[in-house]
């Protein structure tokens, strides 16, 4: 069996239901962009549902929140996108601890040392998971950026590395979207400081 971590990227309804994962003994990361858990569900929170709480809750989620100091909603009621982050979707992520990543970026999925011109061997190698910090950044800030393994490797201990920019690296060059910044490698092979 691989000791790499499974990798979620997203914390909403779907992502947090690596409560199954957990809960199968798999070591699951959670990689959401957003500050709190359900971010995405927080643009909606006026809007009602359509399913009620009983179809809405995942049965090893609510096993996992059952084990907290949670109190489940009622079954049969309906909420709202503020009640399905605040009752459900932030307890899980809490209740699932440092798997949970806030604020981390899944910026790529690649296979480990491959790319459209090196591909022999693809299949053999394990995927890489680059995620970087969505947070607000100042000039002096220091970029941060992580290449892990998605599958096979042991499970990471540190999930969002440190990269300060060496002075022997180029300066950054802009993108063809020019809206990320990007720059050679300087934390050790594989991994790319980027900025936002």
């Amino acid at each position: 069996m691989s000791t790499l971590p499974v990798v979620v990227v997203g914390g909403g309804p779907i992502g947090l239901a690596a409560a199954q994962l957990c809960e199968r003994g798999l070591t699951a990361l959670v990689f959401e962009r957003g500050l709190a858990a359900g971010a995405a569900i927080a643009e909606w929170n006026h809007v009602r549902l359509f399913s009620s709480w009983a179809e809405l809750i995942d049965p090893a989620a609510r096993r996992l929140l059952d084990t907290a100091d949670w109190t489940a909603p009622d079954d049969d009621a309906y909420p709202t996108g503020q009640d399905w982050t605040a009752h459900y979707l932030r307890p899980l992520a809490a209740a699932l601890g440092d798997i949970v990543q806030l604020g981390t970026e899944v910026v790529g999925v690649a296979r480990r040392g491959r790319d459209r011109v090196v591909d022999a061997g693809r299949d053999a190698e394990p995927l890489s998971c680059t995620a970087a910090p969505t947070a607000p950044r100042t000039a002096s800030s220091r970029r941060l950026s992580s290449t892990l393994p998605a599958h096979g490797a042991p499970p990471i201990r540190s999930v969002v590395k440190a990269c300060p920019r060496s002075a022997s690296a180029p300066p950054p060059r802009p993108s063809s979207t020019g809206s990320r910044t990007s720059t050679t490698p300087t934390c050790g092979t594989g991994t790319r400081a980027s900025t936002s």
